[in-house]
C-alpha cells in the first residue's frame, strides 16, 4: 500500500467515523422523542482497480419493523373502538344507577310504589298525595333525562364524525406532501429520516381513527388503503366523504336518510354497513357504532320501560273514558304503540292531577276525570294503582327481556343489562388495551433507541477515530523521513 493510498483510506475512516458519532449522538439525543426511530450508518468497503481503498458513506437508515408495525397499528385501532364504546356503556350504565342508589331510576319506582300504598292508608292526606305526585314526576323526570343523554350522546358522535373526517383528510394532504418531499430527497442523496419519522407519526395518527395499511412505492413514497381494501392515498389524496346531521332526533337512522354514512372515491365505508368496505374498527368505526347502535339500543330499552309504565295506568280509572291518557301521558295525549321511538322523552305526567298545570293531586284518589271530590276516606283507585305498578306481565318487547315482571323488575332487569354489557365491554376493552401496549413495547424494542448501547458504540467510534488518526500520524512521519534523505 502507498503511503497515499493509506492516507486516503484512513481520511474515509475519519470522515466515516464522524458521520457514526454524529448520528449515535443524534440517537442518544432523541432517545426520548415520540416517534423517532433509532438511526444507522451504511458504510461499505470502497474498491477501486479490484484493490481496497477505504470505506465510502452508503447513508443513513432507520430501523423499523413494518411487521410489528402493522400489526401495533391494528391493535390501536381496536383499542380506539373499544374504549369508545365501552364508555358509551359506562355513562348509560351510571345515567341508570344501580338499584341501591337513592337517584336511580329503580329507585323512583320503588318512591311510587311507597308513596302509592302509604297514600291508600290515609287517602284524604294532602301532603301524601303530593308526595305521590312528586314520586311520579320524578320518575318521568328521570325517563326525560336519560332520553335527552341518549340524544346528546348520538349527536356529539356525529359531531365527533365530522370532525375525525376532515382530520383524517387534512392528514392524508401532509402524508402526500410528505412523499413529495422524501422521493426528491432520497433523489438528491439527502438524509429523509426525519421526514419519514413525521410520516409514520401521521399515519399512526390515521390509522387510530381508521385502520390502514402502508403500500410503499417507488422512490420512497407510499399508499395507504384501509384494511377493508378502499384506497385513501393512491399517489394524490382521496379524501372521505360525511356530511354532518343538523338534528339528531330520536327517530333518525342512517336506513331512514336521516343520517349520512361514509364514502371514499364511491365506495361505501360507513361501519356496521356490511359493505365490501365497511370499516370494522377505528375510533370512527366506534362514533358510529355509538351513534347507530349503542345508544339507538338504549333508547329502545328505555322507550319500552315509559311504555310500559303508560300502559299499566291505562283504563283502570272508571271515571275515564276508554282510550284515554291515565296517569302517565305521551306529551299530555295517549300513547299510540306505533309511536314508542322517543317516548321515554315525551313521557308526562295527566295535567289533570298536576296543580301546576292547573289539575289537583286529589283526583290520584277520586279520578282523573273527576269533576269534584269524592269520599275522603275512599282508596279504591289507589290500590288499582298500586295493583297496576306491582302486577306482574310481559314488558314490552323493545325492553329485550322476557318472562313476567312488575314495572320495577322491568327496570331493575334493563338496568342489569346494560350493566353487563358495561362490564363485558370494558373487559374487551382491557384484552385489546393490552395487546397494543405489547406490541407497541416490542415495536420500541426494534426501533427505539437504547442508550447504553448507543454509548458504547461511541467508545468503539472513538476508537476508529484514534486508528485512522494514528494511520495520518504516521504517513506524515514517512513523508517527513523522505523528505529528509
Amino acid at each position: 500500500m502507498s503511503i497515499t493510498s493509506a492516507l486516503n483510506t484512513a481520511n474515509s475512516g475519519l470522515s466515516a467515523a464522524s458521520r457514526r458519532a454524529n448520528v449515535v449522538s443524534n440517537n442518544v439525543a432523541n432517545a426520548l422523542t415520540p416517534g423517532y426511530a433509532r438511526r444507522d450508518v451504511n458504510i461499505s468497503e470502497n474498491v477501486i482497480a479490484g484493490a481496497g481503498a477505504g470505506v465510502q458513506f452508503n447513508g443513513v437508515t432507520r430501523a423499523t419493523d413494518p411487521a410489528l408495525t402493522s400489526d401495533r397499528r391494528r391493535a390501536e385501532s381496536a383499542q380506539a373502538f373499544e374504549q369508545l364504546t365501552a364508555s358509551t356503556h359506562a355513562s348509560f350504565n351510571s345515567a341508570l344507577g344501580e338499584p341501591e342508589d337513592p337517584f336511580s331510576l329503580f329507585a323512583q319506582y320503588q318512591n311510587l310504589e311507597t308513596g302509592l300504598r302509604s297514600l291508600a292508608q290515609t287517602p284524604e292526606s294532602q301532603p301524601l298525595q303530593a308526595q305521590v305526585l312528586d314520586a311520579a314526576k320524578a320518575l318521568v323526570g328521570t325517563l326525560n333525562n336519560l332520553s335527552t343523554q341518549t340524544l346528546t350522546a348520538r349527536q356529539n358522535a356525529d359531531a365527533k364524525i365530522a370532525q375525525e373526517v376532515g382530520l383524517v383528510n387534512d392528514k392524508l394532504q401532509q402524508i402526500v406532501d410528505l412523499n413529495k418531499e422524501i422521493s426528491i430527497g432520497q433523489g438528491g442523496n439527502r438524509d429523509v429520516t426525519s421526514l419519514e419519522d413525521q410520516r409514520k407519526l401521521l399515519i399512526d395518527d390515521v390509522s387510530k381513527i381508521i385502520p390502514v395499511r402502508e403500500v410503499v412505492r417507488d422512490n420512497g413514497k407510499v399508499d395507504l388503503m384501509t384494511e377493508e381494501g378502499a384506497f385513501l392515498i393512491a399517489n394524490t389524496v382521496r379524501p372521505l366523504q360525511f356530511t354532518q346531521a343538523t338534528v339528531v332526533a330520536p327517530d333518525s337512522s342512517l336506513a331512514g336518510g336521516d343520517l349520512s354514512g361514509l364514502s371514499v372515491s364511491g365506495s361505501d365505508l360507513t361501519p356496521g354497513g356490511g359493505g365490501t368496505f365497511s370499516l370494522r374498527a377505528g375510533s370512527l368505526a366506534g362514533h358510529f357504532a355509538i351513534r347507530d347502535d349503542v345508544a339507538p339500543d338504549f333508547q329502545t330499552k328505555i322507550d319500552a320501560l315509559a311504555r310500559d309504565v303508560i300502559e299499566r295506568f291505562e283504563n283502570i280509572d272508571p271515571t275515564l273514558a276508554p282510550g284515554a291518557p291515565g296517569l302517565f301521558t305521551d306529551a299530555g295525549t295517549a300513547f299510540d304503540p306505533t309511536a314508542e321511538i322517543g317516548l321515554a322523552g315525551r313521557i308526562a305526567i295527566n295535567a289533570a292531577v298536576d296543580p301546576d298545570q292547573g289539575g289537583a293531586a286529589w283526583r290520584l284518589r277520586d279520578g282523573i276525570g273527576a269533576a269534584t271530590e269524592g269520599p275522603a276516606g275512599a282508596a279504591g283507585l289507589i290500590n288499582t294503582m298500586i295493583d297496576a305498578l306491582t302486577g306482574l306481565k310481559a314488558p314490552p318487547p323493545g325492553a329485550g327481556l322476557s318472562g313476567q315482571l312488575s314495572a320495577a323488575g322491568a327496570a331493575a332487569n334493563v338496568t342489569s343489562t346494560i350493566g353487563a354489557s358495561r362490564i363485558s365491554a370494558e373487559t374487551q376493552l382491557a384484552a385489546t388495551s393490552a395487546r397494543a401496549q405489547a406490541l407497541s413495547d416490542a415495536e420500541l424494542a426494534v426501533t427505539g433507541v437504547d442508550t447504553d448501547f448507543e454509548l458504547q458504540q461511541l467508545i468503539l467510534i472513538e476508537q476508529a477515530f484514534a486508528a485512522n488518526a494514528r494511520v495520518i500520524q504516521t504517513a506524515e512521519q514517512m513523508v517527513l523521513t523522505l523528505l529528509e534523505i
